[in-house]
């Protein structure tokens, strides 16, 4: 109830974050900390989680399993920020926390996102007036095969392959997991990692809805930005997600505002991309074509 009341509610009195609006940096907390700190939080929260589900009768195993879904899909802002800034450390810390939300693929796949964004093949992006619930499962797979296909043209040998790399980092969530509960751990973790997915690809679908075409064709209009400051406080400035774009280098707290605006915060938009009629009917005519 928390995060379908409060927080939107929240977000909406607190309103924009005028020096996203104005195109400075955020004041946000700088550095690695901040998401490094949240991905240990949110994992120690899901293996909780999993410990109540245990002994829980079947209604609470369902809530904790979804919730623990959730705190997963929130994690990977985080999760993001960390991987996008290298190195050993961070790659491994990110890679476990991929595994534990359920995407751990997530790395190749967002990587060919960013070589062809606007392309929705390989996932996020939608084309106009498909809803939310045709595009999570299509992005997923689509963004998957591609990546299979990439990795297999590039790799000499199985070592090289960042798919296999990861197969190990999965199977110990996965055994942990089963450890913990039995089968009963399993079908928590496969559950959870539903919920994950779909909330994740769904932020990708009303970050990308609409702008799919070639570079010459988007321009700088390559993703839509979410400037509410309560928002990109608790996703580490993911909203400011066309700069982040068109630099991908940059770290979280030095995105600006760089491209069209999403007229709500995160939880906003994700509850209107559930009621298709209300998505199209809002953000149809806000793409570039219609507006332009």
């Amino acid at each position: 109830m928390l995060l379908v009341t409060v927080v939107p509610a929240a977000d909406a009195l607190i309103g924009q974050d005028v020096a996203g609006t104005n195109r400075m940096p955020s004041h946000a907390p700088s550095g690695p900390a901040v998401p490094v700190t949240y991905i240990f939080v949110s994992g120690a929260a899901v293996l909780v989680a999993l410990g109540k589900a245990m002994s829980a009768r079947p209604l609470e195993f369902a809530g904790l399993m979804i919730a623990s879904g959730v705190v997963s899909a929130f994690a990977m802002a985080h999760i993001h920020e960390a991987m996008h800034r290298g190195g050993r450390r961070f790659r491994l810390i990110s890679d476990v926390a991929l595994a534990v939300a359920g995407y751990p693929h997530y790395r190749v796949v967002h990587q060919l996102h960013h070589g062809h964004v606007g392309d929705p093949r390989f996932g996020s992006t939608a084309h106009v007036g498909l809803s939310v619930w045709c595009h999570v499962g299509r992005s997923f797979f689509s963004a998957l095969r591609s990546a299979i296909a990439y990795e297999l043209g590039q790799i000499r040998s199985w070592r090289e392959s960042r798919l296999l790399q990861i197969i190990p980092i999965s199977v110990g969530v996965v055994t942990l997991f089963a450890w913990t509960g039995g089968w009963r751990g399993v079908v928590f973790y496969v559950g959870q990692g539903v919920v994950s997915v779909f909330v994740v690809e769904a932020v990708g679908y009303f970050q990308h809805y609409g702008l799919s075409g070639s570079p010459d064709e988007l321009g700088n209009q390559v993703a839509w930005d979410i400037n509410f400051w309560l928002s990109n406080r608790l996703f580490v400035n993911n909203g400011l997600h066309t700069h982040h774009h068109l630099d991908q280098t940059r770290t979280y707290d030095h995105l600006v505002h760089a491209g069209r605006e999403l007229p709500g915060g995160y939880l906003h938009m994700f509850g209107l991309a559930l009621i298709p009629p209300l998505w199209f009917s809002v953000m149809n005519p806000k793409l570039p074509k219609a507006s332009d």
